[in-house]
């Protein structure tokens, strides 16, 4: 496969690209690639059918805990801010101790990507693509100013 063709093919399709570019810490502590399970690939699939169906997708989840839908999340935030100009993604979590999670979960994303856009700004709370001007940013309701005066497209 050509280079440009398959970028193209990590770029359009996450499933493929998760377990190519995405590395998690399984349960044991070990760092692999990240497959999706079948929780995550059920949301996947109602989440690209109203993409294509409505060319936008608002979902409500009623997650149960460790079916890994935070994780799947982020991993598909975190594809479609490094891959498209001008994305914002924010997560806000109710506790200091999540926010640090789930931002701890996309920096290793960052970190183990072997296609990862530069960052300008690589933080505890926050990763700036600058060349695409998109950007990945974690907040705890209740923080003082937390959110404000951001534009964004993507939000958990």
């Amino acid at each position: 496969m050509q280079t440009s063709e398959a970028l193209r093919r990590l770029r359009d399709d996450y499933g493929h690209y998760a377990p190519r570019c995405l590395k998690i810490r399984a349960k044991d502590g070990k760092i692999v690639p990240f497959t999706l399970n079948h929780a995550q690939e059920y949301l996947h699939g109602r989440l690209e059918a109203q993409l294509e169906r409505k060319g936008k997708v608002r979902a409500l989840v009623l997650k149960g805990r460790q079916q890994g839908i935070s994780t799947y999340l982020g991993g598909r935030f975190y594809h479609k801010a490094t891959f498209r100009n001008g994305i914002r993604v924010f997560i806000l979590t109710h506790e200091q101790d999540v926010t640090n999670n789930l931002f701890g979960i996309v920096d290793r994303y960052h970190q183990h990507n072997p296609i990862a856009p530069s960052t300008s700004a690589a933080n505890a709370k926050e990763l700036y693509f600058d060349r695409l001007e998109s950007g990945y940013a974690v907040g705890t309701a209740g923080a003082k100013a937390v959110g404000r005066s951001q534009t964004v497209q993507m939000f958990h």
